[in-house]
């Protein structure tokens, strides 16, 4: 009988892609498309899911490039920071909405940085470690909770 090589990881057939349920959205860079944005965030309901893309691999800071918004009712909101003062209306816009994170404590500070402040928040990251989950990557968590 021939050995198994590799862990059961790298035995495993690949995890099919995640499809994306709405069209990717243009990246909302003036004002007036802020300000709708804004508006339509504070008319959806429940919490809202936040992501930033840092450019630390090729530059200094932790500074936010790209935020990333979804909120049920308000749909998705690719938000440039760099192209505003602050992110201080889309602050107000969640209210005391919760936020979902996955691995909070890398984007906290730069979501602090642009004015963004959480009132209630929850981690996916330390959701799955506090699970004991094997595998607690964004990819991971969000497969295991679509496939059943």
């Amino acid at each position: 009988m021939p050995e198994e090589t590799g862990s059961p990881e790298e035995q495993a057939p690949p995890l099919p892609r995640l499809q994306l349920r709405d069209p990717l959205p243009p990246v909302i860079d003036t004002v007036d498309d802020y300000v709708a944005y804004c508006a339509r965030l504070a008319l959806g309901h429940g919490p809202v899911a936040l992501d930033a893309e840092r450019a630390s691999g090729y530059r200094y800071s932790q500074r936010a490039y790209l935020v990333q918004v979804r909120r049920d009712g308000s749909g998705t909101g690719l938000v440039d920071p760099i192209a505003f003062d602050d992110l201080v209306d889309l602050d107000e816009a969640i209210g005391d909405a919760e936020w979902i994170l996955h691995a909070a404590t890398q984007d906290l500070p730069c979501l602090a940085e642009v004015g963004l402040h959480p009132t209630a928040l929850f981690d996916t990251e330390l959701a799955g470690r506090l699970l004991n989950l094997p595998r607690v990557g964004l990819a991971s968590l969000s497969w295991s909770t679509t496939s059943g």
